[in-house]
């Protein structure tokens, strides 16, 4: 991980990110292996409120996934997200 280029190495592969896919990934890293809910990722990488009604982490995760492998992240539907990868 580079986190002044917001560039990571996933399977040798060298992926440049954005800042909001960065803090993202660097979030879910942290979390690896638990269900980390929408409303977690909203408040924690985007500082919107609980209560926001947004796609952005949708979007986001999108985005995600096709750059580190769509395995990598998996939805665990009415909980949230898992980084398995």
């Amino acid at each position: 991980m580079n986190a002044s280029e917001r560039r990571i190495e996933i399977n040798g592969k060298n992926c440049r990110l954005t800042r909001t896919e960065y803090e993202l990934y660097e979030w879910m890293r942290l979390h690896r292996g638990a269900v980390v809910s929408r409303d977690a990722l909203l408040r924690n990488v985007w500082g919107f409120p609980v209560e926001a009604d947004t796609r952005s982490v949708d979007m986001c995760i999108r985005r995600l996934r096709a750059k580190i492998g769509f395995g990598a992240i998996r939805t665990i539907y009415g909980k949230g997200y898992v980084l398995v990868a």
